[in-house]
């Protein structure tokens, strides 16, 4: 077989969606990430268990009998099989040469065992018996080349021992799963998961299904997800069964203390209710493994719908704050990792909302890359003559708020207006510069509110508000219409800045009349005290609002001047009938200069447009990639078509594509996956195609 493993795209963290292709012919594709369900002779003889998963996609059998079962493989026929025997690496050995036929098949895989019978030893002792596995694994991978494996990887608490796996799977491309079985017993060794995790992705074929087992429940699922996790065995849970334990996705409880069974499944509808004070009954176990499994299932299929249609790092998020294990490992991934992990998180997502629930979502990576981009990116006017620094509002874009339409009321007051620039200040993404209100996730979050700021959100903010208004001429004034609470962070920024910061009085809510009054006598107080405003090379700064929001918006996705590059001549907007995107035409040319989608708050600009931008083939450098060609067919851009890429690749970003010249562009995409992939994969997608230069008749 060919194919096995292809990721489809990227999601937020280390997080993907992918499908495993156990036969093109048959169209068996398992989704991941999944849970793999083991079957057993106490299940199976369960009709519920028949009926509850026979369309399950993916069974773990630990049993060579399991193998000859001619009811299991017409049952399950159209689902794929992982095999993990859980004897001697000489026993696995007998069983592979017997069954070579089997294992041969299209829907089943066999990972390869790493049994020892001690769980205290020392360094010494676990680096002999990883070398000492390995050396017989590789025997069983070469004389076996035309099988798939699984291999089993141990670290044994040593995370430096991971080292001595990773020659074996360079070496060996049969080998597509890595099944790491002992690495998330004890979360409390975060800073050893955290460090493995980031090394399999940093080095290794980015198309190897990543698979955790162990000691594992169905309540870290969701962190094991956000780091890449794939597949998630759930024997565990059956071992659980045994010891009495009834799962609520929470809290794992004895069966004998359950009063009320808080689930409608086949199991607590059943019999189960009258066998809790059975403590030795086969049927109870039975019927909890059942009970269990199902629980599992149900908690992975809420995983993938928020994984493809939700915030899913808000998910993680609320299902953490029980665990500080868990916080703790997202506070790390976030602050340690972030310059690896932002080539795996796509800087926009489609969704209404994104819940921020305090600390733990300051530096969230989507967060993070917003404000270093904007710090970057963002270039002042050189007609500004004044800078007014506003609070956020609940409702997203803030102009569509009732506070910030009254601000906007008294501003426009002024024929000087267009001169103005407005900074929202906001938690936990920092400054925010008015024209880029409509870029994610400045268009989604969403924060509880309570008047009262923690030492890291005024840090943050007051750490952006410093590095914007150093861009300006300290003579600009700098109008502070905000209420007490945020005078903490302006107080910060002041004693770092040489702009002169006038604080106006707000006489209750800052949407008051006298505060408003307030607010425009301010303004006409200062508007006229610096001097040199209104005049630039190359424009006319009372073009409309939506020209320099586009213009801004261009700057932060493609780099600071990129937005006068492409709007030269002013802009017609056209809007679809769903108002989700708003095509530009240059007011001039009657060009299309590219989409605005309202959702993500991004432009995808034209072919003709981006040439605008690539003055020479050194710009090469950014959000681009060099095609193994000149003309691209189909609607997806695979790896092998991928000669050379740029080193800034973030999935969802608009993606330059050059042909093999490097002297003509000729497509462009929206990326599927980041710079990561790129670097360690050897197959698989990389962007779906948005427009591509037609082919001439002679081609």
């Amino acid at each position: 077989m060919k194919y096995f493993f292809e990721v489809l795209s990227s999601r937020i963290g280390y997080s993907r969606i992918g499908r495993i292709v156990f036969s093109k012919e048959r169209k068996l594709f398992i989704s991941t990430p999944n849970i793999i369900i083991p079957i057993r002779n106490g299940l199976m003889r369960q009709l519920n268990f028949i009926q509850e998963f026979e369309n399950h996609d993916l069974f773990k059998v630990s049993k060579e009998i399991f193998l000859k079962i001619g009811f299991i493989k017409e049952k399950f026929k159209n689902t794929g099989f992982i095999f993990m025997n859980n004897g001697t690496l000489r026993k696995f050995q007998d069983i592979l040469l017997k069954n070579t036929i089997t294992f041969s098949e299209d829907n089943i895989i066999s990972i390869i065992p790493f049994n020892i019978p001690t769980t205290c030893i020392t360094k010494e002792f676990a680096k002999n018996e990883i070398e000492n596995y390995l050396l017989h694994v590789d025997q069983i991978l070469k004389l076996y080349s035309n099988l798939h494996f699984g291999l089993s990887i141990k670290v044994f608490n040593y995370t430096e021992l991971f080292n001595l796996y990773i020659p074996l799977i360079k070496q060996n491309k049969n080998i597509k799963i890595l099944n790491i079985a002992d690495l998330f017993d004890n979360l409390s060794n975060f800073r050893n998961i955290l460090k493995i995790i980031s090394e399999i992705k940093r080095i290794l074929d980015n198309n190897l299904i990543i698979m955790a087992s162990g000691r594992i429940t169905p309540k870290i699922y969701p962190i094991l997800v956000y780091l890449g996790i794939d597949l998630i065995d759930s024997s565990y849970l059956l071992y659980l069964s045994a010891k009495n334990f009834y799962d609520t996705i929470e809290y794992l409880l004895p069966i004998y203390k359950m009063k009320y069974l808080p689930c409608s499944c086949v199991v607590c509808k059943g019999n189960l209710k009258n066998l809790i004070d059975n403590r030795f009954s086969p049927e109870k176990f039975d019927l909890l493994c059942l009970h269990n499994l199902i629980t599992a299932t149900n908690y992975m299929n809420k995983i993938k719908q928020y994984l493809t249609f939700e915030d899913y790092r808000g998910f993680v998020e609320k299902s953490s704050f029980d665990d500080t294990n868990v916080i703790s490992a997202l506070k790390l991934l976030d602050k340690d990792y972030f310059d690896q992990i932002r080539y795996d998180t796509p800087t926009t997502q489609k969704v209404k909302r994104v819940q921020c629930y305090g600390p733990i979502s300051y530096y969230r990576p989507d967060f993070r890359e917003f404000r270093e981009r904007a710090v970057e990116n963002f270039e002042p006017d050189p007609w500004t003559s004044l800078i007014i620094l506003l609070p956020c509002s609940a409702k997203k874009p803030y102009s569509q708020s009732k506070s910030h339409q009254k601000f906007q009321t008294v501003l426009k007051k002024f024929p000087e207006f267009p001169t103005f620039q407005e900074f929202i200040i906001t938690s936990p993404l920092g400054v925010i510069p008015r024209q880029l209100e409509d870029v994610y996730p400045v268009n989604s979050y969403d924060i509880s509110v309570t008047g009262e700021w923690d030492n890291e959100e005024i840090n943050i903010t007051a750490g952006m508000l410093i590095k914007m208004l150093e861009k300006y001429d300290k003579n600009i004034p700098v109008i502070c219409y905000l209420k007490e609470d945020y005078h903490e962070i302006v107080k910060i920024a002041s004693a770092k800045l040489d702009q002169n910061i006038i604080m106006t009085n707000i006489h209750g809510k800052t949407t008051s009349d006298d505060s408003l009054r307030s607010l425009g006598k301010i303004i006409e107080e200062f508007k006229d005290f610096y001097l040199n405003k209104g005049h630039f090379e190359g424009g006319d700064y009372t073009s409309k609002s939506w020209n320099q929001k586009f213009i801004k918006i261009l700057d932060y996705q493609f780099g600071p001047g990129s937005g006068r590059k492409i709007i030269s001549n002013g802009l017609k907007l056209l809007r679809n009938r769903k108002q989700s995107q708003i095509n530009l035409v240059d007011l001039k040319t009657k060009e299309k200069i590219g989409v605005f989608n309202s959702p993500t708050g991004q432009i995808n600009l034209t072919i003709t447009s981006l040439n605008k931008l690539i003055q020479s083939p050194s710009t090469f450098n950014k959000n681009s990639i060099v095609f193994n060609g000149d003309v691209i067919n189909g609607s997806t851009l695979f790896r092998a078509g991928v000669l050379d890429y740029s080193n800034d690749l973030i999935p969802n970003n608009q993606v330059i594509i050059f042909n093999k010249s490097k002297n003509d562009i000729i497509g462009t995409g929206k990326l599927l996956v980041g710079r990561n992939f790129l670097k360690n994969a050897s197959t698989g997608r990389i962007a779906e195609i948005i427009e591509k230069k037609k082919k001439l008749k002679n081609q």
